[in-house]
């Protein structure tokens, strides 16, 4: 959508982080394959839990270089069948520089995701490019190959199935002699909101790292503490396209904006006790989902964006409240104000 222009937003919510946040180990849940059998599970840097951080800049690199047939598999577990998955995000990787691609599977039995290329009896996924996924061939598998390092978006059809198997390989069977790097890892759901947002949505280009400071003489001079987004030759933030930092937008976004006739179920779960998983709501499938301000999100001012130049319209962000009011202003109808701020 050219000019970033606001239509439906939607929000892209972890599910990873949000278990780990309510006390769910990483550890035996959310796991890298150890090296053997084919799987290359050897850190260069950072570790199995730094894919799961929500730090995009903070780096994980797998040992793959030129190797012709290992993969790099994650599992997840989500502890049972009742929530629905349907994206998939990778940020901040370099997997054309790696020259890797990536496989999505599930299943209700662990051991039919945890063996190289997945059991023949898994769910492959099809995914469907947003971001950065311009190359998804196959049948079954569907291999997925990103057009450019930086962040990649597939979303696909609802499913519910336990274990989630995620594996990269070579894109033509052999890794290059760069090794591959992952800033982070997200799935989950994600939540179109119902309508779009008022009209008088205000959004804001802020250098937060900007200080002026003035002298004795009364000359003013400024201390640039970040310019925002970071870009460089092995890592950008997330939906940076270029690698040269004097070609990136700096500052950092925000969103101000209110929705003012939602209805009461489009707002709030069935009953305010106990996830309701099956409904499709603000508090049910984001604002409890981020634990209000306290964990970062995907938002995506446009719905409908998707394939080259989409990036534009996707930022990793977080809600710059802490209270979300909702002030019913018809019968069983509510307005809701939201604030949503970029994070690097």
């Amino acid at each position: 959508m050219a000019n970033m222009n606001i239509r439906t937003p939607r929000f892209y919510v972890d599910d990873i982080s949000y278990r780990l946040s309510r006390g769910v180990a990483q550890d035996g849940n959310f796991d890298v394959m150890a090296t053997g059998s084919g799987f290359m599970g050897t850190f260069v840097t950072g570790s199995e839990a730094e894919l799961f951080d929500m730090n995009p800049l903070n780096l994980v690199t797998f040992d793959t270089s030129a190797d012709t047939d290992g993969h790099v598999a994650v599992i997840i577990d989500k502890g049972d069948s009742s929530k629905k998955y349907s994206f998939l995000a990778i940020l901040n990787h370099n997997m054309v520089s790696a020259g890797a691609s990536f496989r999505l599977a599930s299943s209700a039995n662990e051991n039919r995701i945890n063996v190289i290329d997945h059991d023949a009896s898994a769910t492959e996924i099809q995914g469907t490019e947003v971001v950065n996924a311009d190359t998804i061939t196959g049948s079954d598998p569907f291999l997925v190959t990103p057009a450019t390092n930086g962040s990649t978006i597939i979303t696909f059809t609802e499913n519910s199935e336990q274990f989630f198997g995620l594996q990269f390989e070579g894109s033509d069977g052999t890794f290059t002699s760069t090794d591959l790097s992952i800033g982070c890892i997200m799935i989950g759901q994600f939540y179109d909101m119902p309508v779009s947002p008022d009209l008088a949505v205000t959004r804001s280009i802020t250098f937060d790292g900007v200080k002026i400071n003035e002298s004795l003489g009364g000359q003013k001079y400024s201390n640039i503490t970040n310019f925002g987004r970071l870009a460089s030759s092995t890592s950008k933030s997330p939906f940076s396209i270029s690698s040269n930092p004097q070609n990136i937008y700096g500052g950092r976004i925000s969103y101000d904006m209110s929705f003012s006739h939602l209805a009461s179920t489009d707002v709030m779960p069935d009953e305010y006790t106990s996830n309701q998983l099956a409904d499709d709501a603000v508090v049910e499938d984001v604002w409890n989902m981020t634990n209000g301000n306290g964990l970062p999100f995907i938002f995506s001012i446009d719905n409908s964006s998707a394939g080259d130049g989409a990036e534009s319209e996707h930022i990793f962000a977080r809600f710059n409240q802490n209270s979300l009011s909702m002030r019913q202003v018809a019968f069983d109808t509510f307005s809701v104000n939201m604030k949503i701020i970029e994070e690097f």
